[in-house]
């Protein structure tokens, strides 16, 4: 889904305010990829950044954005994400949450699941290891693919 106009404004404001606060300086190539990843409609790879933001900015190269989106990952700023197709995707919801991956066209979803967030891992892995998180990837039919598959079957 695509943010509209004054929630790509809050979240730029925010990824600032954010910046401020870890010592990382703003520049506009910075600003620009991060309003590339907000705008987009799914999880983007770093090349879908990047084309986004070779638009405006013709003289930006892909090794900048590639730094950059690793810079971005380890201020916390922003998440990358696995996928089912084994691209590097990345999220800008820092909120804990899950995805939801379409098997047929690679859609990825936020969801929020706060009874799996309650559960405990299994004791056959938490005895053994420090667990610093868990995040559910479910893979499924998004209802564009569902839609489809019915209606070239005549249902």
């Amino acid at each position: 889904m695509k943010s509209s106009g004054s929630n790509i404004s809050q979240m730029l404001d925010g990824f600032e305010k954010l910046c401020k606060t870890k010592g990382l300086r703003i520049t506009h190539q910075r600003r620009e990829i991060y309003r590339a990843l907000v705008q987009y409609p799914d999880h983007p790879t770093t090349e879908n950044i990047f084309e986004k933001v070779h638009r405006d900015l013709k003289t930006i190269s892909l090794d900048t954005v590639y730094r950059t989106i690793g810079t971005f990952e380890k201020y916390g700023l922003i998440r990358k994400v696995h996928h089912i197709d084994n691209s590097a995707r990345f999220d800008h919801n820092l909120s804990h949450h899950h995805h939801l991956v379409c098997s047929r066209c690679h859609k990825m979803e936020d969801f929020y699941w706060p009874d799996f967030d309650r559960m405990k891992p299994p004791t056959s892995i938490s005895h053994r290891h420090t667990i610093v998180g868990k995040y559910v990837i479910i893979e499924g039919l998004c209802s564009s693919c569902s839609k489809k598959i019915i209606n070239s079957h005549g249902t």
